[in-house]
């Protein structure tokens, strides 16, 4: 019986070390530059040498007159010996396991792979802490040598007072997986001693104050699934240009394993590599905005799983890119650039699931596709400050999901449709600077229940609704001829003065405030600002025949909703000649007034 309970504890053992393929090699070598491990376990050595390697760090960064924000358990090394700390520590967990921003290793996590000591340090997670250091100095880094031979694997310490340039022993940290710094004041170039580090799966230094190039040896850290060096503002000598300089590198390709490059605003110049990502890509998220690189987009269709596109705010020319492969897309931003041409229906018909869709500030034009449509699950769509034409799809208005809509500064023409009235979602819309923008304001648009800001202004809309009707013979976007023309005149007929009563002048669920603002332009006049009426005055308001009076809503009044909180506050940005300046007054009469006959002290309201 005892040889068969030998060898059932042997085969048992056995067991166990099959469990650890990944580790025993790690825990081999920890075990060597690590005290007092044994048996794949951090022992009473091993948690002194872990306990004092804890302590020198927190002296190294710690201000007395400005202290961590949280020093839970760490400050215990100040009053106490390790010797002491580690004595006061159970059998099955090290006494520093519970400091604050420490991840020790269970025997869970040897169990799984993930680590190779039990009790062990395996991450230490500092952010916004208020550290105080200088990376450059080594004895902060030299604490951390000790944690990463005794196993520690990720390191996240964004957000603190940490400065200076990188010391060259932070390339001792060879099995480190995730190296976290962003956000905080570290200078200097990208350290090379980093092309050591070859097991990182994780890079995040942004929010620095780095210069420089991009290394071309970032390639060999084939374990690389997060780079983000995003944002750097670091001089760099002879130039006024601060950040990182130079080009994408074509070699960034070879990382087989990347999920996301942030590289945004640095000063990146040139083209982009042909073979920024190739079929075995596993690219998703790319963020290049705000640099200085130009050529053609299109290098970016070769990224076929991107979920998040980001290359707004750089000199790219060409047409906006697509690709059918792009079925997982969700965000696509390339505002701010020099492209041209028309929007492809491609985008439209691959990306269907699109939530975020910014084209604005290019230099686009004809219509806009009505496979726009396709994009159900669309909340944002900007496409101001292009050159578009036609008419806007009524179809927008049928996409549930939509929250914001900006076709300013284009040369859209027609009306806003009734329709909008379905755009349940919608919290902000602008069809300002679109001169050919004509008619009255819906009141459909007071059955939006989450509207908080409405941009007008600069259009021909107008309370007498179209007072230069577009007819399908001079306007090619005039899809309804009907539609294109006043249906009914306001004012003196025989006199052609469209003149518009006080109830005619605002869509039925706005009101004038009693109370008259000076204007921002040069029109030297103050009007009444616009409000919203409650939903009771504004059903009561709301109920009229439409046929009679198109401000008002009919049956449908009944649908008006409860106001969001936010929407009670609603910005309505109207031009005064909508209500035909009967609202408003002539400031200094010296000035000249907008309105002719305009004696002093004449006001302007009806």
């Amino acid at each position: 019986m005892e040889k068969v309970a030998a060898w059932a504890l042997l085969l048992v053992l056995l067991g166990l070390a099959a469990l650890l393929p990944d580790c025993t090699a790690q825990g081999t070598a920890a075990a060597e530059l690590c005290p007092g491990v044994s048996g794949g376990v951090c022992g009473k050595g091993c948690q002194l040498h872990t306990c004092e390697a804890l302590g020198r760090f927190y002296r190294a960064t710690l201000n007395e007159s400005n202290p961590w924000d949280d020093e839970h358990g760490w400050e215990l090394t100040s009053t106490m010996s390790c010797e002491q700390l580690v004595e006061r520590a159970t059998v099955r967990r090290a006494v520093y396991c519970s400091w604050f921003g420490i991840t020790c290793c269970t025997p869970e996590a040897v169990a799984a792979g993930n680590c190779s000591m039990v009790n062990s340090v395996y991450g230490v997670r500092l952010v916004i802490n208020n550290l105080n250091a200088s990376v450059g100095d080594v004895r902060m880094v030299q604490p951390m040598q000790q944690l990463h031979d005794c196993g520690m694997r990720s390191l996240n310490l964004e957000a603190n007072n940490l400065a200076g340039q990188f010391h060259p022993a932070w390339g001792g940290l060879k099995h480190l997986l995730d190296f976290n710094f962003g956000n905080c004041w570290i200078t200097g170039s990208i350290p090379s001693s980093m092309r050591s580090m070859r097991n990182l799966t994780q890079i995040n230094l942004s929010n620095n104050w780095l210069n420089g190039t991009l290394p071309v040896w970032l390639d060999e850290l084939q374990q690389l699934r997060i780079l983000n060096l995003g944002s750097q503002f670091g001089a760099n000598q002879g130039t006024d240009a601060s950040g990182l300089m130079g080009t994408v590198p074509r070699q960034l390709s070879k990382l087989q394993q990347l999920r996301e490059l942030n590289l945004e605003a640095n000063v990146l110049t040139g083209e982009l590599p042909e073979a920024l990502c190739n079929e075995d890509s596993k690219l998703l998220v790319l963020n290049l905005r705000g640099n200085q690189l130009t050529g053609g987009a299109a290098a970016v269709e070769s990224c076929g799983g991107l979920v998040t596109l980001d290359v707004s705010h750089n000199q790219f020319t060409g047409p906006l890119p697509a690709s059918e492969r792009w079925e997982a897309l969700i965000s696509y931003r390339v505002g701010n650039n020099l492209l041209s041409g028309t929007f492809p229906p491609q985008l439209a018909t691959s990306a269907r699931i699109l939530e975020h869709l910014d084209i604005s500030n290019n230099l686009l034009t004809g219509r806009l596709p009505n496979q726009i449509t396709l994009l159900s699950g669309l909340k944002t769509l900007l496409m101001s400050n292009n050159s578009f034409t036609g008419t806007l799809t009524e179809d927008v208005f049928y996409l549930p999901a939509l929250l914001t809509l900006d076709v300013s500064n284009n040369s859209f023409v027609g009306t806003i449709h009734e329709a909008i009235g379905l755009a349940y979602s919608l919290q902000s819309i602008d069809y300002s600077n679109n001169p050919g923008m004509t008619g009255r304001i819906p009141p459909e648009m007071g059955l939006l229940q989450g509207l908080q800001s409405a941009q007008l202004q600069n259009t021909s809309f107008s309370c007498s609704g179209i007072t230069q009707p577009y007819t399908a013979a001079t306007n090619a976007s005039c899809s309804d001829p009907a539609r294109c023309k006043t249906p009914r005149k306001f004012g003196d007929v025989e006199a052609q003065q469209h003149v518009c009563s006080i109830g005619q002048q605002l869509p039925c669920f706005l009101r004038f405030s009693d109370y008259l603002l000076p204007r921002e332009d040069a029109s030297n006049m103050r009007c009444k600002y616009i409000v919203r009426l409650p939903r009771e005055q504004a059903l009561q308001a709301c109920s009229g025949d439409p046929g009679v009076d198109p401000t008002d809503l009919g049956n449908d009044a009944q649908l008006l909703p409860n106001m969001s909180p936010k929407a009670h506050q609603q910005l309505w940005f109207v031009d005064p000649s909508y209500f035909q300046f009967q609202q408003c007054e002539c400031l200094l009469v010296s000035a000249g007034c907008v309105r002719s006959g305009c004696g002093e002290g004449a006001k302007l309201s009806g």
